[in-house]
This record gives C-alpha cells, structure tokens and sequence, in this order.
C-alpha cells in the first residue's frame, strides 16, 4: 500500500510539473465574425464583410470579449491550446488526489 500511494504521488508531482509549463493559459474561445466599414464603395457593402476575430470568455456573470488581430493569433490560439492541456493535468491530479485520500486505486 505504502509502495502504491508514493507512486500516485510521484505521479502527482509529474504532473504539478507538467501543470507549470502552461503558464500562457486563456481561457476562451477564438471567435471569428464578419464586420463593415461603412464606406459606401467597399466590399463590404456588398456582403463580403470584413473578417474579425475575437476572444470570447465567460466570467464573474458577464462575456468578455478582446479583438484579436492577426498577428496576435498564434499567441492566443498557443495560450487556449495551454489552457485545454492545464484543464487535463487538473482533472488527472484532482483523481490521483482522490485515489490517495481512499487509499485505492487510480485510473492512471
């Protein structure tokens, strides 16, 4: 028993690591739409918006949106990338932490 719970927790540890190197965490959702200008000879008068992109989360009972340029995209689809990967990690930890109160076993 003893030998089972020092390997939950070494695997604890590996994963608290692992939870660390997701430090560009965002959460959201990239949220592409369409938008016009306004000028009366554009394109977009004719339906061919404009492409706008968005980060779109939830928090604190309101929807947070942020405009996303292009050149921002890579960091924010990294940093929501991240935040999938952290959410993982936590869900594992949270069942080893579980398997080590019970003193049982671990789906891991």
């Amino acid at each position: 028993m003893e030998q089972k719970a020092r390997r939950l927790t070494d695997r604890r540890e590996a994963l608290m690591r692992e939870l660390a190197e997701t430090e560009s965490m965002i959460r959201g959702s990239l949220v592409e739409t369409g938008k016009k200008c306004g000028r009366k000879d554009c394109g977009c008068a004719k339906g061919k918006l404009h492409p706008h992109r968005y980060l779109s989360a939830a928090g604190g009972g309101r929807n947070r949106i942020v405009y996303v340029p292009d050149r921002e995209k890579p960091a924010f689809a990294k940093g929501l990338k991240a935040y999938e990967k952290a959410w993982r990690l936590i869900c594992r930890i949270s069942e080893i932490n579980i398997a080590i109160i019970k003193g049982g076993g671990c789906n891991e």
